[in-house]
């Protein structure tokens, strides 16, 4: 009987196994499309067979197709900020459904420090910045050009427009004089100082934290703001390969308008004559008519390529990409290429634990030229040299006149190449101890090497003289970071808990290699064998530095009633770049919010549907500041130490000691409100922000009996503040047409508070516009000013024959005449005043995206208002080959007119920083044009293996509406690299470092050019 027993059971298993596994041979293949309420199609969403581990993702066009197990399967869709729906297939094999967006998309979570957020919850000011705005038509090189625009209170500015240049991001106003307003970057938890150079087509988000209750987290680094950096990862579903290829043109904005060489010969012979001197050209010289500045530039291209791989299940997430950008400059012989991969990968190893990983690397190299804003840069000589002045010889060689090289030979034929490599990745554990708890570990690290090569062929002027200049310099830096915390998450009735406590330890070791010789017997080797060159030169150099930093941190969430919320935190930095008195840095914050939601007057009126008040308090630090700057360090020495005998090497202290040296700090307050309109269609922020920095490192003067000239210390203060306002609308929603809306403006005044007792004021200088004339005083900082005023003499016109000038006395008729501001009846360096300033008060932007059918269509403008530039390019024009010197002062027969007789060059009075050259930079620019097309899904699945085909044309920088005359309203040149102070009695150099109150030069910069470029992705599954 038992026996039998046991057979029926064994016949009962096996007959139930059989059927299973009968049915789970059955197979069935479901499509369908998704769209949103719009009637737009979704990518991008999961869609899984409930209680299985199938699942794929729909195409660009909502469209997917799924292999389900069972006969009558259950489907899940799902995607971020909408409701998940399950879909009972039962018979159908084609179906087509709709999403609703979430009636919670503020439950949307955001990356802050350390964690995350839902968006309600949030207590300070943060700004987001989506995938589709991490592009510009394939011409994005780095994540400043993405966020122009994106962000209120973000200001992206351009040094140049060459190839790979850097940008220059400001949050909410500078708060530094001489050390970087830079924000810090966090790329997937990683503090990166090469974050704004990762690739953009790599990122999935960014959130700028700006208020100190976001940014305290971050102590003595997050003063300039925080910028978070989330990469893609793998998504649910199964593996999807996507290519993305785009080429574009590249085409001036600005040429300068130049006379001919005939003109140019004419004019410089008469105004020898004029000054009764031989004229420089005679009836035998070879007259030509070049345009130097055609010749030098071209119509470029840029290509982009861009392949990915993504994929994932419950469990596991991949994420994998390769780019390659190559990028030819307007300006001939500069060029960017730029390899790029990035790998992501995420495990779920139990209900308890998760681990992680993410490594970048790109490799890049570059022709580059130098566009610094003095007489160096080729631009100069491609501006202002003789236009009757051939290219080449009959031979071919390049032309020479007076024994210089022509700006033709000196742009092609030195060798200037940059080679970039960057590598950084960190892995991360994160394991549940006991119920609410988080343990959180990440171990990461970054190599990044900059090497410059330069060669000065025997063709030149100075190769030749020197027999051939070879030169190498190298820059490594590492960084390797260990961060580990504890998160704990409770909530009980209305209160809701999340404590979070860490700590951190970075070490940082930077070294610099510098190499040269000359003396070549060939110009074959470039820089490429210093070993052959028969002298060193420059004299080689080295140096290392090593840079730690310990923290401890904590950060403290409490939420009543989903209602009041509130934020504390506290970071204690322990920093090797501050004195042994202040080693130790303290940065609390905290933050209130309400939220008015569920409140009675919300929740009856038609008009407003959320509200949320915030107020905000931190103080936060900036640390970036040179190594080793407390210590009073050494440097080399040569001298004789007595009469007849030879040169002793020794050492000498290069910079007086400062154990009280500290960080910069910033305490900042903030109010802000988030509102919601017709039922969330309409949102709008506005916050209101007073930030003041304090113990600004200076270099002050002291006395000489130190041995220096100055030190560095902790002096002075800045303000800023301003208002912020960010509105996203949904304009129109139906089934074929969906029109949305993003506009911010933000405007913010800054002006410096005090400076040390012994500094009147800090000022810059320019170069030298000719090598003649001496630099000048370009802008100047006094406690009540802004930073980056320019300064100089108000213009009045050109001095006619007869006029009385006697506040001139040396002057002639012709040269410039000014205004005698302080009446003691000449002029004098007392006369110059305030011209101008060259940080823009409001910034803007002004998106717009429409969507029928298949079609998108994206606008987008940006500005920015209230600031001035100095058009030195100009200056230099109206002196040698623009027009404007047609239009010239001439005795007698034309002297009705604002240019003087002979430019700024040579005449006595001719300071050349003068309210002539300063103009209005406002500007609004339609920055990106883009129309998109989405093939139809009925189309792409007639092509095997293909999910989506995407067709795209972008046009960059299209339009630009200004009363700037110069290359560019967005240029900023640095003037000079050494500010320089005024005490009382007399002057001292304040620092050596690139200083935050020279900006606002247009001279010598790279060319302005627009771009237009087509492409298209391939989604392949």
């Amino acid at each position: 009987m038992r026996t039998a027993s046991l057979l029926s059971f064994f016949l009962l298993m096996l007959y139930a196994t059989l059927s299973v596994n009968a049915q789970s041979k059955v197979t069935k293949e479901i499509t369908g499309t998704v769209t949103d309420t719009k009637g737009a199609a979704m990518s991008g969403v999961s869609i899984n067979e409930k209680g299985t581990q199938r699942g794929t993702v729909t195409d660009a066009n909502g469209y997917f197709k799924l292999r389900t197990a069972g006969r009558s399967p259950v489907l899940v869709a799902s995607y971020v900020g909408f409701e998940d729906l399950e879909i009972k297939v039962g018979s159908q094999t084609s179906l087509a459904f709709t999403l609703q967006e979430s009636t919670k998309k503020l439950e949307e979570m955001v990356v802050i420090g350390y964690g995350a957020q839902k968006r309600k919850d949030l207590t300070g000011s943060v700004s987001s910045i989506g995938a589709d705005h991490m592009s510009l038509g394939g011409t994005v090189s780095n994540v400043g050009q993405a966020i122009a625009g994106r962000a209120a209170g973000v200001q992206v500015q351009q040094s140049d427009f060459s190839p790979g240049a850097g940008m220059n991001i400001v949050v909410r106003g500078g708060n530094s004089i001489n050390t970087t307003n830079q924000p810090l970057y966090v790329i997937d938890g990683f503090t990166s100082d090469n974050g704004s150079y990762i690739n953009p087509n790599d990122i999935e988000n960014i959130q700028v934290l700006k208020d100190a209750s976001a940014t305290a987290i971050y102590g003595a680094r997050g003063g300039n703001g925080v910028v978070l950096i989330t990469t893609k990862k793998g998504k649910l579903g199964k593996m999807l390969i996507e290519a993305d290829g785009s080429n574009g043109s590249q085409s001036l904005t600005y040429k300068p308008s130049l006379i001919n060489g005939t003109q140019y010969q004419s004019i410089q012979n008469a105004i020898a004559t004029e000054n009764a001197t031989t004229p420089p050209f005679n009836n035998s010289f070879p007259t030509a008519n070049t345009n130097w500045y055609d010749l030098a530039t071209r119509n470029a291209t840029i290509e982009n390529r861009s392949i990915s791989v993504s994929g994932g299940d419950k469990t596991s997430h991949i994420y994998i990409n390769g780019s390659y950008l190559k990028q030819l400059g307007v300006l001939r012989h500069t060029d960017l290429n730029r390899y790029s991969a990035r790998v992501g990968a995420d495990k779920t190893l139990s209900d308890r634990a998760k681990i992680g990983a993410n490594v970048y690397a790109a490799s890049s190299n570059s022709n580059i030229q130098k566009y610094s804003g003095d007489i160096t840069a080729p631009l100069y000589s491609i501006l202002t040299y003789g236009t009757n002045i051939p290219e080449f010889n009959p031979d071919g060689s390049y032309y020479r006149y007076l024994g210089k090289d022509n700006p033709m030979a000196t742009l092609m034929a030195p060798t200037n190449t940059s080679t970039n490599k960057l590598i950084n990745g960190n892995m991360f554990l994160d394991y549940d101890i006991i119920k609410h708890l988080t343990y959180h570990i990440s171990v990461g690290g970054e190599f990044s090497q900059s090497t410059n090569g330069q060669y000065t062929p025997l063709s030149l002027v100075a190769g030749q003289a020197n027999g051939g200049v070879a030169a190498e310099q190298m820059f490594t830096t590492e960084r390797w970071l260990v961060e580990q915390y504890l998160t704990y998450k409770y909530s009980i009735g209305d209160h809701s808990l999340t404590a979070l406590f860490g700590t951190t330890n970075q070490k940082d070791i930077l070294q610099s290699l510098i190499a040269g010789s000359k003396g070549y017997s060939t110009d074959l080797f470039l820089n490429n064998n210093l070993g052959a060159g028969a002298t060193a030169y420059p004299a080689p150099g080295s140096y290392k530095a090593e840079i730690k930093l310990s923290s401890y941190f904590g950060r403290l969430n409490y939420s009543y009633n989903d209602k009041i919320l509130a934020t504390f935190t506290l970071r204690d930095d322990i920093s090797s770049r501050f004195g042994a008195n202040y080693r130790h840095g303290l940065f609390p914050s905290g933050a209130l919010a309400y939220r008015f939601t569920d409140e009675g007057f919300i929740k009856d009126s038609k008009v407003l549907s959320s509200l949320k008040a915030r107020v905000s308090y931190g103080i936060t630090g900036n640390d970036r500041i040179g190594n080793y700057a407390y210590l009073s360090t050494f440097t080399n020495y040569n001298t004789v130490l007595f009469n007849g005998s030879t040169l002793s090497t020794g050492i000498e202290p290069s910079g007086l000691a400062n154990n009280n040296l500290k960080w910069e700090s910033t305490a900042q307050l903030d109010f802000g409100v988030d509102m919601g309109f017709a039922n969330n269609k309409i949102n709008a922020t506005i916050d209101y922000y007073r930030k003041k920095t304090t113990d600004l490192l200076l270099a002050v003067p002291v006395g000489q009996w130190w041995g220096f000239s100055s030190q560095t210390a902790n002096v002075g203060s800045v303000l800023n503040q301003g208002v912020e306002l960010g509105i996203n609308t949904e304009n129109v929603s139906t089934k074929d047409f969906s029109w949305n809306t993003t506009f911010n403006i933000a405007y913010n005044r800054q002006k410096a508070l005090a400076l040390a007792q012994s500094i009147a004021f800090i000022s810059s200088t320019t170069a030298n516009p000719s090598g003649v004339v001496s630099a000048q005083e370009f802008t100047r900082l006094v406690p009540g000013k802004e930073l980056g005023v320019i300064y100089g003499y108000k213009y009045l016109g050109v001095i006619k024959t007869g006029d009385q000038h006697t506040t001139e006395p040396n002057a002639k008729p012709g040269d410039p005449l000014f205004e005698d501001l302080n009446h003691d009846g000449k002029i004098t360096p007392d006369d110059r005043t305030w011209l101008g300033n060259t940080n823009p008060h409001w910034i803007a932007g002004f998106s717009n995206d429409f969507r029928w059918r298949g079609l998108d269509l994206s606008i987008f403008f940006q500005g920015a208002f209230g600031y001035n530039l100095y058009d030195m390019n100009r200056l230099v024009l109206e002196s040698t080959t623009g027009t404007a010197v047609l239009d010239r002062w001439v005795a007698g027969t034309h002297e009705n007119t604002s240019v003087p007789r002979q430019g700024y060059f040579l005449s006595t009075y001719g300071s050349y920083v003068n309210s002539r050259f300063v103009e209005n930079a406002s500007y609004i620019r339609l920055k990106q044009l883009s129309l998109g097309y989405n093939l139809p899904a009925g189309l792409v699945n007639r092509l095997h293996f293909f999910e989506g085909i995407r067709v795209y044309a972008t046009g960059q920088n299209l339009l630009t509406i200004t009363g700037y005359k110069g290359t560019d309203p967005e240029v900023n040149v640095h003037a000079g690299n050494n500010p320089v102070g005024g005490t009382l009695s007399g002057t001292a150099v304040v620092n050596g470092s690139v200083s935050n109150i020279a900006g606002g030069l247009d001279f010598n910069s790279f060319p302005a050019f627009r771009t237009y470029t087509v492409g298209v992705k391939l989604t392949i599954h």
